[in-house]
């Protein structure tokens, strides 16, 4: 029988800067944990509850079948070995991040058997974020150099943004894929990835208000569901699973505040949250309306308007005159700041007269 009550201080601390290990019982359940003594028969160990709390369980030594101690190489080498491929479009710090991590390792675990694994993954990432920082791009899975890229650069990045909306879709994520829709409408309107995809993008927020929909119907019944198990519980047990449930709702509303604070549009939602759902259903009736009745026949055609004037200025034998109309013809269509300065890098040091 398994009997909890709480670790002393001492032995918390001392659990909590020791590696945790795995025991396989012989029921066939894992637990994680670190040893804090053993008692007769029994071993007492740390187990984490929740990021912030922890707690013990006295598990016979008859029950554990086989215990695996942590290494901490292969635990570090696993979320290194998730980087690669890098996704389309990723940032210069992204890189310089996850660069970081692997260099972190090759320092830390210079005996370890993934060595030559995360030299190859810090190659690749040192290699990827030289084409960025010089001004390319990935898409496709490819890198693209600041060369090959600038003459298409808006209608590139938005195809990018449309095709990363897409990908979001298909792992139904789909607030992560309305967000991109948001990059596109915000930065992209003038170009044909945006016109091609207003219809996609009414289809997803029709399918999330479905599912908004759903689960402001099911609110009542789980929230009673939750009630109802916790008024089950033993005293301790109702205690600790308050606790977490505080816990995560915090995580929740802290998470939130950041999101809005950034200008995110299409919040996270928790079907425990319903205001953050009857504001998400308000916002998907109302955009699904806007994009049905949307004209984008008589929006500015930005991305054929940065093509034109690249080759305008790029072209042998440019004049002043023309490199500043091709200029102030993209201004006019309310070319983003960044395509301005690559039309702007890419003029003569001094144009034909």
């Amino acid at each position: 029988m398994k009997t909890r009550h709480l670790l002393p201080l001492v032995s918390l601390l001392l659990a909590a800067s020791a590696p945790a290990d795995t025991f396989e019982l012989k029921d066939g359940s894992k637990i994680e944990g670190t040893i804090v003594k053993e008692d007769g028969s029994d071993y007492i160990i740390a187990v984490q509850v929740t990021k912030s709390i922890k707690d013990e369980r006295r598990i016979p030594k008859a029950d554990v079948v086989r215990q695996f101690a942590e290494q901490k190489d292969e635990t570090a080498f696993a979320e290194l070995a998730k980087i690669l491929p890098t996704p389309d479009l990723q940032s210069e710090e992204a890189y310089q991040a996850q660069s970081a991590k692997a260099a972190t390792f090759l320092k830390t675990h210079k005996d370890s058997a993934r060595k030559k694994e995360v030299q190859k993954i810090y190659d690749t990432l040192e290699s990827e974020l030289a084409v960025v920082k010089a001004g390319g791009v990935k898409f496709g899975g490819k890198m693209i150099s600041a060369e090959e890229r600038a003459p298409k650069a808006y209608g590139l990045d938005a195809s990018i943004v449309a095709s990363n909306m897409k990908k979001a879709a298909d792992r139904n994520d789909l607030i992560s894929a309305l967000r991109e829709w948001s990059k596109l409408e915000k930065s992209f309107p003038g170009s044909k990835a945006y016109k091609e995809n207003v219809p996609y993008a009414a289809s997803l927020m029709k399918t999330q208000l479905a599912n908004v929909t759903t689960s402001i119907n099911a609110y009542p019944a789980l929230v009673e569901k939750r009630k109802s198990g916790l008024s089950r519980m033993s005293a301790s047990d109702r205690v600790r699973s308050e606790e977490a449930i505080a816990e995560e709702a915090a995580a929740y509303t802290a998470r939130v505040e950041r999101e809005k604070a950034d200008g995110v549009k299409w919040l996270s939602l928790d079907p425990y949250f319903k205001p953050q759902l009857d504001d998400a259903k308000r916002n998907l009736d109302t955009e699904s309306r806007r994009l049905s009745t949307l004209d984008t026949s008589t929006m500015p055609k930005t991305e054929e308007a940065y093509e034109d004037a690249y080759q305008a200025i790029t072209k042998e034998g440019a004049t002043k005159q023309e490199v500043d109309a091709a200029i102030s013809k993209v201004r006019g269509v309310s070319m983003p700041e960044a395509y301005l300065q690559i039309l702007t890098k890419a003029t003569p040091a001094a144009p034909a007269k």
